[in-house]
């Protein structure tokens, strides 16, 4: 790549998409942390009606950071230091984080179910696992621009890198809670069929946050090998 080339791609895309790409990423995790707090008091027995509102507030918040990155990203990959199609693909399942984290805040409300301790006990290490999940892929969201604004040196990459596996790792052992959880759902007598079908969906869509995250990490690791 020739130095004027070079200096035109810095110059357009430093400003203000890079920026804008972290404010998104960070409004998404701002948004499954609410519902984390969220999913926390209603384990505790604690109101949560109405709460969901904010959720839906910072969703909507990230939904319009992700139209300004779309519009800030210029049109030519010759401006990009990756494709212009991994990075709005890894916007878009960045975006579907928020999205999910939305959906699972407007279902947590609808219906109060007094969890037994064994079960309570895995819904709270789910929560914990969406915390660790979302510090994980904050860090590994800034590492991205870190990589795009200055340039894809091996200990930066592998910085990133191991941010991904540790999302992955996390990925894997929701994956695994979930399916315990489900099982106990179904074993529970006391539980009638419509409270068992809203626990399971709230805990599916918790999952795909964790899918998400995974799958935003997935097209990070795509632009670093191209």
């Amino acid at each position: 790549m020739g130095p004027l080339r070079k200096l035109l791609r810095q110059l357009v895309y430093q400003y203000p998409s890079l920026e804008l790409l972290e404010r998104h990423a960070e409004k998404v995790c701002e948004t499954v942390e609410a519902l984390a707090q969220l999913l926390e008091d209603y384990l505790e027995g604690r109101d949560v009606r109405g709460r969901e509102t904010r959720i839906s507030e910072l969703e909507h918040e990230a939904d319009l950071l992700k139209a300004q990155v779309r519009s800030a990203l210029p049109r030519s990959d010759s401006f990009l230091p990756v494709a212009r199609s991994d990075l709005l693909e890894f916007v878009w399942h960045q975006d579907k984080i928020a999205d999910k984290a939305q959906d699972a805040a407007g279902l947590v409300p609808l219906l109060r179910v007094d969890l037994p301790p064994e079960m309570a006990t895995r819904w709270r290490a789910f929560v914990e696992l969406l915390r660790e999940g979302t510090s994980m892929y904050r860090q590994m969201a800034h590492g991205l621009r870190e990589l795009l604004e200055q340039g894809f040196q091996p200990e930066r990459v592998e910085r990133v890198l191991k941010w991904l596996q540790e999302v992955n790792v996390l990925e894997h052992r929701a994956d695994v809670l979930e399916h315990e959880l489900i099982r106990l759902i179904y074993d529970r007598r006391d539980l009638d069929g419509f409270a068992k079908y809203h626990l399971i969906q709230v805990l599916t869509t918790l999952g795909s946050i964790l899918d998400h995250m995974e799958n935003a990490g997935g097209r990070i690791r795509l632009m670093v090998a191209r």
